[in-house]
């Protein structure tokens, strides 16, 4: 029964998030400059920089993301009949406005991509090698971006990865939360050191009690969302905050407000509902000023609360979507009322407010397909006339708040 609750789980990602692949480990270090292994799609994105010109194209099948250094992609070439694939992954540099190859995955399984992070100038992301639903185990692995020197590396943070995960910076070093694909169902933290490029384990909690729903960094420490299995009674979502020496320093329950928020939400018929709808796994977790909530499952639920007060500020489906990328995360609507009078919503946190961003795409571009923000603030927002896109045209936006 739990492998086959597994594989729903694993099937319900791959149809949320189908893109967002990738996988198997090359050994040492990949160097490559922009000539090498341009990567083909049937349509291309442009590239418009903040006064409107266009700079450049990155490929139609590209899963990309906002960075300090430009715009980060892989794109993917699935096997056919198969759930791996090869990846390849890119950046579009800002400082040229040139396409650059970074390095190449076979034997992909799926990218954690909407979890990507900068730290000390490197881009991190995290993949599974191999096959999700094969018998055997899948590799986690941590993969490391130079863009600078137009190089990769990948590190094995375990042999039993699940492809959904979570990352975040911490103290200059990196935090990893994985599900732990072994008999005994743990759920673990892993901590990897730039400085000396090794991964312990620091947390360890049994998935029979205590199932870990996403990990977020702040400058002192750290924030587990962490899902309390009562055994029959109404489970209990938890954030519990950790200092750098991975003390655990408080504990606060957040079923209420969130039940509260998730019961607005069309479709949720009431607050078994809602509990129901919290027990799913998490995309994005952000903590603002120890203080906002921010949270995206993969079900319905985009919410943003104020833990103080008990306040939600935002609550709704999945018409809505948490921005990507290093920043401070932003809510944004997909589907504006398309061919309609009003403006983009692209809201973050100021003030203890929802604030709307000022950012308006041209006229014949009215659809919202994604918003990443990078850690200096830079926004990247693509932008088309038709969604799914189809024989319509879509647009890349470096924008700046």
């Amino acid at each position: 029964m739990l492998k086959n609750r597994i594989l729903l789980i694993l099937l319900a990602i791959f149809l949320i998030i189908g893109t967002g692949c990738a996988g198997a480990e090359l050994p040492g270090t990949t160097d490559a400059d922009t000539q090498t292994s341009q990567p083909t799609a049937p349509d291309n994105l442009i590239i418009l920089d903040k006064d409107g010109r266009q700079i450049g194209n990155i490929s139609g099948n590209a899963d990309f993301t906002a960075t300090d250094k430009g715009i980060f992609y892989s794109v993917v070439t699935m096997k056919e009949n198969s759930f791996t694939g090869v990846a390849e992954y890119r950046l579009f540099s800002f400082d040229d406005n040139k396409d650059h190859f970074l390095g190449k995955l076979e034997e992909q399984g799926y990218e954690a991509s909407y979890g990507r992070v900068e730290l000390n100038g490197l881009i991190y992301t995290t993949a599974v090698k191999g096959s999700p639903y094969g018998d055997s185990p899948a590799s986690l692995l941590l993969l490391a971006f130079d863009p600078a020197k137009g190089t990769m590396k990948t590190y094995t943070v375990t042999d039993y990865g699940f492809p959904y995960t979570s990352v975040t910076t911490v103290n200059g070093k990196l935090l990893i939360m994985n599900h732990e694909m072994t008999d005994d169902e743990t759920d673990k933290i892993y901590r990897y050191d730039p400085d000396t490029e090794k991964i312990e384990q620091v947390l360890s909690f049994s998935r029979k009690t205590d199932s870990l729903r996403g990990v977020y960094g702040t400058d002192d420490g750290f924030y587990l969302l962490r899902l309390k299995i009562n055994g029959g009674a109404e489970n209990e979502l938890y954030i519990d905050k950790y200092d750098n020496n991975i003390n655990k320093k408080e504990v606060k329950s957040v079923n209420g407000v969130l039940a509260d928020a998730v019961m607005t939400i069309h479709g949720i018929t009431g607050r078994q509902d809602a509990l129901n709808e919290l027990g799913m796994y998490v995309s994005r977790f952000a903590l603002i000023d120890g203080r906002y909530l921010i949270y995206e499952n993969f079900g319905l639920s985009r919410v943003i609360a104020d833990l103080q007060s008990g306040n939600t500020l935002f609550a709704n489906d999945d018409n809505y979507a948490v921005s990507t990328g290093g920043g401070d995360p932003v809510l944004y609507r997909i589907d504006f009322n398309w061919g309609g009078d009003s403006e983009p919503e692209i809201s973050g946190i100021e003030n203890g407010k929802l604030k709307r961003l000022s950012f308006k795409p041209d006229d014949s571009h009215k659809m919202i397909q994604r918003v990443s923000r990078s850690k200096s603030a830079t926004f990247v927002i693509m932008t088309s006339d038709d969604y799914p896109i189809r024989n319509g045209t879509a647009v890349i936006h470096v924008w700046m708040q």
